[in-house]
């Protein structure tokens, strides 16, 4: 079962909407994924973890979290809520609030690894409902607007909720949980990774930690760094002028021979083809 979910973020930097779904299956993302219920209530689940979220509750899913939306069956009332996601590195934070946001709203500990919950029905409501109407419509400006409001919801998020301090991400990869391996392949992928090596960063053995990741995300663990890798590659070759050697290198391949077969087996034409198609 495929539990990635890919959003281009070149052609679309958010996704934002309301639904009445209960079915969402487990999945993940690199994007930040909030969750306003309006009415009614939906049980969450998230690495493993389960809560269930009522009229007023806000839910944020940090990037790379695993997670899906089911049905309460306690519940009586329709169900209506708003979805609002985005790549928080779109919103253009100033410098000096870098640090505090990356903290609050990316980097995780293997003890804290759940989704924020927090309730202030009119708060976020008044915002929520104001970034849904911006996005919708074609006023100017309009995803200016929905980019300082998604700001403004984070902001209040952050008051509402406790901030402590949260340790250095620096020095974490010797105590990583495995529901942040995703993270880790995603920031080294250009260099050598062995799946052995990745297993006992998380304190497991291979066997268990290679069942582990395919259960959880669908393909083995060296299927998934050859995935990240060719779609960094075609990242590359679609938004640079760089020389094909060069990505090779640079998206950890071990040369541009073994970069141009791999390329040619995913996307059925060689790298150089890709370009040439995507100029033409």
């Amino acid at each position: 079962m495929e539990m990635f979910e890919y959003i281009d973020f070149m052609n679309q930097p958010y996704d934002i909407f309301y639904t009445d779904n209960v079915n969402s299956p487990l999945h993940w993302h690199y994007y930040s994924e909030i969750l306003f219920i309006i009415s009614g209530s939906v049980r969450i689940i998230c690495n493993n973890r389960e809560a269930t979220l009522q009229t007023g509750d806000l839910c944020y899913f940090y990037p790379l979290q695993l997670h899906s939306v089911l049905p309460d069956m306690t519940c009586t009332s329709p169900v209506n809520y708003a979805v609002i996601k985005f790549n928080i590195q779109t919103l253009n934070i100033p410098q000096s609030y870098l640090q505090t946001m990356y903290y609050l709203f990316v980097h995780r500990t293997s003890e804290e690894d759940f989704c924020i919950i927090a309730h202030d029905n009119n708060t976020f409501s008044s915002i929520v409902n104001s970034i849904v109407a911006e996005y919708e419509s074609s006023a100017q400006m309009h995803m200016l607007a929905v980019q300082a409001d998604i700001c403004r919801l984070l902001i209040a998020l952050a008051r509402k909720t406790e901030t402590k301090k949260r340790q250095s991400c620096q020095g974490s990869e010797h105590n990583m949980s495995f529901y942040h391996i995703l993270e880790y392949i995603d920031s080294h992928s250009a260099e050598p990774l062995e799946v052995q090596d990745l297993a006992r960063l998380c304190h497991m053995s291979y066997s268990h930690f290679a069942k582990l990741f395919r259960e959880n995300y669908g393909r083995s663990c060296k299927e998934y760094i050859k995935y990240i890798r060719l779609n960094k590659a075609l990242d590359l070759l679609v938004n640079s002028d760089l020389d094909i050697d060069y990505i090779a290198q640079e998206t950890g391949f071990y040369d541009s021979s073994h970069f141009i077969r791999q390329y040619k087996n995913w996307r059925g034409i060689t790298p150089k083809q890709e370009r040439k198609f995507i100029v033409s």
